[in-house]
């Protein structure tokens, strides 16, 4: 039986505290009448009691006579009482005032809204179960804390794992338009599997609004005190209009352009003031890599599948990363689960290796206009290379070819990870330069270096911390056999390192399984990691951090 519905006689828990509430209606300290909970040191002692909310918690009758406010007993009508003071109270109101000078003097006390939280379980399925935190209550056997919400928020299912920050599964109202690349346009083919469309839409959709500005920091402060006015002048609104260029293909969480231009307008009440500028604007919010492993490639039963992470933060990075990996099956891609993971020691991680030998139908002898691919690999210019039927004694796979390079940049997308190593017959021309390029289409340092292989072929090894595409120049020519991605940690200081764990039982149905880490700063909740990616010229694709086969 609830306290609601518990008698003391003929009244109930609720009837006395209303009654209370009546009687000390006038009274200048006691603010509010309820029930709940008894707390001592934040333990619930009785989960029946009258509770009296006053604006200054006092001990002594003669303190309490001098607030001229009544003296709560120990007991009323056989219930225990409590007090707790909670200082003024105001109602809340959603209306703002108008900020006056800088930046506005109000401050709403309580806050308006509610607190966003969501939950890693099966249910609510889909990208769903994201909403508002309903409050706090006591458990009536155990007395302990628990927190409150609802079924459609949190699902209904026990013992599941309750976070923030939040993955909406809505866009959020952010402006959606089509991905367009070069001229004329040319719609962006983008592979996500569906399942996975809703944090990926998140992840866009935040990252683009915040990211765009290239910056750290909101644009309005800078902007606000370069048109000062005084404070007591209302400003009746505030417009920022930013122009960004986009630098290549635009994906999710991909910064637009280094080179940022905004205009600034306030809408005063004596003036209309405008303050504009363009300037370089540092990355300090993408990260610079990141990488995932697991502890096996494959999993049966109910063997617990270990995931191991590593983000090493942008160089000016402050914010402390949230890290979820998102679980989905590579067949289907229908579904998704999460997983938090939390910070852990360094572990050693076994090398991860993904290629391919020879290119394979629909390769064809002569002309091969780019993209050329083969596997989870693409090679694209705006040229056209040649294929061409591999010598003899080159071991590539029957029927199968090598890729001769054309003239000026090639691009060499891989999956990701910290090395590429090329199979390369470089036919007399100079050693190959490259550029590695990070999901967040950064170009990080990179060493390249050169071994022999087969014949006068040779073994290209590019490294780097991420490695999603590679950019070549000087391979005019050259003849291209293959390519391997390795995914290790190759860093001597240790980066940031998260694990967590999830039963292999769990993951249905059996197949090929892939898993994307996604990572936020947890205290603005602004995505921080790029998790779709071009995967060729005018496509784009989602990142699998790794993958895993489930029995």
């Amino acid at each position: 039986m609830s306290a609601e519905q518990t008698k003391m006689g003929s009244k109930t828990l609720s009837d006395v505290a209303f009654a209370e509430g009546r009687r000390v209606g006038d009274d200048p300290n006691i603010v509010a009448v309820g029930h709940g909970a008894k707390v001592r040191q934040g333990e619930a002692i009785d989960s029946e009691s009258v509770i009296f909310f006053v604006r200054k918690k006092v001990a002594s009758p003669a303190a309490i006579t001098e607030l001229e406010s009544a003296i709560v007993p120990p007991n009323v009508d056989g219930f225990p009482t409590d007090v707790i003071e909670v200082g003024h109270l105001a109602a809340a109101s959603a209306d703002r005032t108008p900020p006056a000078g800088r930046r506005g003097v109000r401050i709403d006390d309580p806050l308006v809204g509610g607190v966003a939280t969501m939950a890693l379980g099966p249910s609510p399925a889909g990208p769903g179960g994201y909403g508002t935190l309903g409050g706090q209550c006591f458990d009536t056997a155990t007395k302990a804390p628990l927190a409150l919400s609802n079924a459609h928020v949190w699902g209904l299912t026990a013992n599941t794992e309750v976070v923030q920050p939040i993955m909406a599964s809505a866009i959020l109202g952010a402006g959606v338009a089509t991905a367009a690349i070069g001229t004329p346009a040319a719609v962006v083919q983008t592979r996500v599997p569906s399942g996975v469309v809703g944090p990926v839409a998140f992840a866009n959709s935040i990252a683009q609004t915040y990211l765009i500005t290239g910056s750290a920091g909101d644009p309005l402060p800078p902007a606000q005190v370069a048109t000062p006015v005084p404070a007591t002048t209302r400003t009746d609104s505030e417009q920022v209009t930013v122009t960004a260029p986009a630098a290549g293909l635009p994906p999710a969480g991909v910064r637009l352009s280094p080179t940022v231009s905004w205009d600034y307008q306030r809408l005063a009440s004596t003036a209309v003031l405008q303050n504009s500028t363009s300037a370089a604007r540092p990355a300090t919010k993408l990260l610079t890599a990141r990488r995932l492993f697991t502890n096996a490639a494959s999993y049966t039963g109910s063997q617990p599948v270990n995931l191991y992470g590593e983000i090493i933060k942008a160089p000016a990075g402050s914010g402390e990363p949230f890290a979820l990996a998102i679980l989905y099956p590579i067949a289907t891609g229908d579904k998704f689960i999460p997983r938090v993971l939390r910070p852990t020691a360094r572990q050693t991680v076994a090398t991860v290796s993904t290629a391919f030998s020879g290119f394979p139908n629909p390769a064809r002898a002569g002309t091969a206009v780019l993209p050329a691919i083969a596997g989870g690999f693409a090679v694209d210019s705006d040229l056209t290379g040649t294929f061409v039927v591999p010598p003899g004694g080159s071991g590539l796979p029957a029927n199968t070819f090598v890729l001769r390079l054309p003239t000026g940049n090639v691009r060499l997308f891989v999956p990701i990870g910290t090395q590429v190593v090329l199979d390369i017959d470089r036919a007399g021309g100079p050693a190959v330069t490259a550029q590695a390029i990070n999901s967040a289409r950064d170009p990080l340092p990179t060493t390249v270096t050169e071994a022999n292989g087969t014949g006068t072929r040779k073994l290209v090894t590019i490294a780097a911390s991420e490695i999603v595409e590679v950019v070549l120049t000087n391979v005019a020519n050259m003849q291209l056999f293959g390519v391997t991605s390795r995914r290790t940690s190759p860093e001597p200081t240790a980066p940031l390192c998260f694990a967590g764990t999830i039963s292999a039982a769990d993951l249905v149905p059996k197949g090929k399984w892939g898993a994307s880490l996604f990572v936020q700063e947890l205290d603005s909740g602004t995505p921080v990691s790029a998790n779709v990616v071009e995967t060729a010229i005018g496509a784009a694709g989602l990142i699998s951090d790794c993958t895993f086969d489930v029995a």
